[in-house]
């Protein structure tokens, strides 16, 4: 509380596609919290991004009734940043496709990184980097029915020490038309404990263009 809030000018706004996040900060998805009442009530805080949580992809097509008012914005929300979340291209390209579709979203970000076992057990989360086959299909599936709207990827340094992954997801999610990447830079195995490893996001903002 102490900080004084960031001038005009101090900083530049971060730029995801389109749109110009100010200020350049952004309140990251957490399943079970950053529901649309928490991200106004931490809008009053000005941070410049607020994303959902995540929500799935194949029930979200499949028109589940939680999963649609999880997907939900307030009338004031904007820009409108959804997380989603699937282990098949051919579901996260329709629910893409719904989305952008129906102009539900201005931004969507897609969630490589969850480390939560019952979802790392299945293939998902941070678990996916590990067939990047599939990952590329997936990421090719959301960027080619997004019609423009930026799609970002949000991911972990690996699963465990022994397979790390960051590097071609980086590479990947350039080469498929990614409007930006985030990288949590811990392992799965991590959770959220430890140390961040500050110099991995270094090494892979060198290796990506942006």
């Amino acid at each position: 509380r102490d900080v004084a809030p960031a001038r005009p000018g101090e900083f530049g706004a971060l730029r995801i596609g389109a749109i110009d996040v100010w200020p350049p900060v952004v309140l990251a998805p957490m399943a079970g919290v950053t529901n649309a009442p928490f991200r106004s009530l931490c809008r009053r805080f000005g941070a410049g991004l607020f994303v959902s949580e995540m929500i799935t992809a194949r029930a979200l097509v499949e028109g589940n009734e939680k999963t649609l008012r999880l997907a939900g914005f307030s009338p004031e929300e904007k820009p409108r940043s959804l997380q989603l979340y699937g282990v098949d291209p051919r579901w996260v390209g329709e629910a893409v496709a719904w989305l952008v579709g129906e102009g539900h979203v201005d931004h969507l970000d897609m969630n490589f990184g969850c480390p939560v076992r019952k979802v790392t057990r299945r293939g998902g989360g941070a678990a996916l980097p590990l067939k990047p086959r599939l990952l590329r299909n997936i990421v090719r599936a959301a960027v080619g029915r997004a019609q423009g709207v930026p799609v970002t990827l949000k991911f972990r340094i690996g699963t465990d020490d022994a397979h790390t992954t960051f590097r071609d997801t980086g590479r990947i999610a350039e080469d498929e038309g990614c409007a930006a990447i985030a990288l949590h830079a811990r392992t799965a195995e991590q959770h959220y404990d430890g140390q961040a490893r500050w110099e991995a996001i270094g090494e892979l903002k060198a290796l990506v263009r942006g």
